[in-house]
């Protein structure tokens, strides 16, 4: 039976409880700093549910985390996530996840020894399910190199239209598309929505700014958020 940690049951950590729940045979530790969602969650799962701050060691010992196979990092904060795989590697903890928002902050957790790296947009909770049984996932991290920029944003003028008929400029590539909360790959067909946000990697800011242009302006507003290159340390 494998005992998994998650702190922080946002979006993706409490959807990834429901499915290791679910699928069963686990020793399962939550861990929030929201006492009212811990209550629930405690009341909800079958599963061993802390309230209080996933950096105190203290409390990861309450947790197992000497006895845990699978630590997972989840909570909004880049720096405490990273900070928990730090404990998590002192603890010995076999496999560690760690969610970042930021990828700027993937050296640190190289450097610390973590096994996994996810962006909340182009990681789901299926796939880190799958890299605790062992698989292992594209990171996106590797390609995002040399000055390329990997962003997202919202149709805008685009919304209605299929992604085959717009006119991307060279050197750019759509490589997911997220919609309600999930990563799913477009085909050509594919046609954009309201809420969609369409993760592009375009190989310099120029091609970057040629890519704007096509999603500028309503309806929606452009909801960029750029990550620059993370160099290989």
């Amino acid at each position: 039976m494998m005992r998994v940690i998650i702190v922080g049951l946002g979006g993706v950590g409490r959807e990834l409880a429901e499915l290791l729940i679910r699928e069963g045979g686990h020793q399962l530790v939550l861990v929030d700093e929201d006492r009212e969602l811990c209550e629930q969650l405690a009341e909800r799962y079958d599963a061993l549910v802390l309230e209080g701050d996933g950096t105190e060691p203290e409390l990861l010992r309450r947790a197992g985390v000497g006895e845990a196979d699978v630590l997972i990092a989840a909570t909004d904060s880049d720096p405490l996530n990273t900070v928990i795989a730090m404990l998590g590697r002192q603890f010995g903890v076999p496999k560690i996840i760690v969610k970042l928002n930021d990828l700027g902050l993937r050296p640190a957790c190289q450097e610390i020894g973590v096994d996994a790296i996810v962006s909340p947009n182009l990681s789901t909770a299926n796939e880190i399910l799958a890299m605790i049984h062992g698989y292992r996932w594209l990171d996106f991290s590797l390609i995002v190199r040399g000055g390329a920029r990997l962003a997202e944003f919202s149709p805008g003028v685009a919304q209605g239209r299929r992604l085959a008929d717009l006119p991307l400029p060279q050197g750019s590539l759509i490589v997911s598309l997220i919609r309600q909360d999930r990563a799913i790959v477009p085909g050509g067909e594919t046609k954009l929505k309201e809420g969609d946000l369409v993760v592009v990697l375009a190989q310099d800011d120029k091609t970057l700014e040629r890519v704007r242009e096509v999603f500028k302006g309503e309806p929606g507003a452009e909801a960029e958020t750029e990550t620059e290159a993370a160099e290989d340390s």
